[in-house]
């Protein structure tokens, strides 16, 4: 038995499954005949349900021959693998991604592969990120940079001229669309990408949810 076997058991037999399925980052298994056998509701929201199809499809075609390596990489060695490529959303839009993938095994054969992608850190992003490459509207950019700068949602709401709630709802857009849980954390993405800055000690203020 694994040691996360071992704590997962001394948990009183937590469930791994379902928190892969509930993670925020989009995650995937693949076969051995490069087949994706499934996705987590995050990787569905963001492109559909690509079960059954081939990894190709969901990877512009220029990059084709860089997965294929990693994938025979780690099929034949065993062992992990990184790499940043564009991932194609519903719209066919490429988002940059710093995939992290490991083997599955059955004994010590690879039958497969478990992978997370990431968004893309500074060096991964294109060279102009705009509010429009991360599905933000201006106006939740504005929101961002405000929340940034550790404005309260009631400070927010004064300074934009609307009201609480149509803060918050910019706020839970912003963090759909991020695929993130907290105002910390989508500031903290914004910041990576270069579209917001933030304070040297505290990138916000205030508690993480969206309530303000």
């Amino acid at each position: 038995m694994s040691r996360l076997a071992a704590e997962l058991e001394a948990l009183g037999g937590a469930n791994i499954t379902e928190a892969l399925e509930q993670l925020p980052m989009p995650s995937f298994v693949l076969d051995r005949d490069g087949v994706i056998r499934w996705v987590n509701e995050a990787a569905r929201a963001e492109r559909g349900d690509t079960t059954g199809a081939q990894w190709g499809t969901v990877i512009p075609g220029t990059q084709s021959a860089e997965v294929e390596a990693v994938l025979t990489q780690i099929f034949c060695s065993g062992d992990p693998a990184e790499l940043t490529i564009d991932l194609l959303d519903s719209d066919g839009q490429a988002v940059p991604r710093e995939v992290s993938a490991a083997p599955l095994k059955d004994g010590d054969t690879v039958v497969g592969v478990f992978g997370v992608a990431a968004r893309a850190g500074p060096d991964g992003w294109h060279h102009s990120t705009t509010a429009a490459d991360l599905g933000l509207t201006e106006r939740q950019l504005e929101v961002l940079k405000l929340l940034a700068a550790g404005k309260s949602t009631g400070q927010i709401a004064d300074e934009l001229h609307v009201s609480k709630t149509t803060v918050r709802n910019h706020i839970a857009h912003i963090l759909a669309r991020l695929e993130v849980h907290t105002r910390v954390q989508a500031v903290l993405l914004a910041s990576r990408a270069g579209l917001v800055h933030t304070p040297p000690t505290r990138p916000a203020s205030g508690p993480s949810d969206s309530s303000g």
